[in-house]
């Protein structure tokens, strides 16, 4: 039953870190592609007003340029975004710490019992 619990609680830390490995890299990824996403939307609706390609794309490059340093010029916009990334990672680790504890004390109480006795 020891191996069966401790592979149990094994198989939860492997999910953890899996989710929380998955949400970190969705939170920063996002901010990443965030830049993309704007730049082809813009340079979409530019197409639609009948700009072509060659002359919309350096359009929204620079329309994204100057909203990036908008953004940029935020006073503690990136300090709050990399806080909240850190924050994240920080509950990783506090629940995978939280579950090696209990493997730690499945894997010691459950050594107690099934040691032979010496009579």
């Amino acid at each position: 039953m020891k191996w069966l619990n401790l592979g149990l609680i094994r198989l939860f830390e492997f999910i953890t870190l899996l989710l929380y490995s998955f949400f970190v890299l969705t939170y920063f990824g996002a901010f990443l592609l965030l830049p993309l996403d704007v730049l082809t939307l813009t340079n979409t609706g530019l197409e639609a007003i009948g700009l072509p390609t060659l002359v919309s794309f350096p359009i929204a490059g620079a329309a994204t340029g100057y909203l990036g340093y908008l953004v940029y010029k935020m006073p503690g916009l990136y300090q709050t975004v990399v806080n909240g990334g850190i924050e994240l990672t920080n509950a990783g680790h506090a629940q995978l710490r939280q579950l090696e504890a209990v493997a730690a004390a499945i894997n010691g109480s459950s050594a107690d019992d099934t040691s032979p006795s010496t009579t």
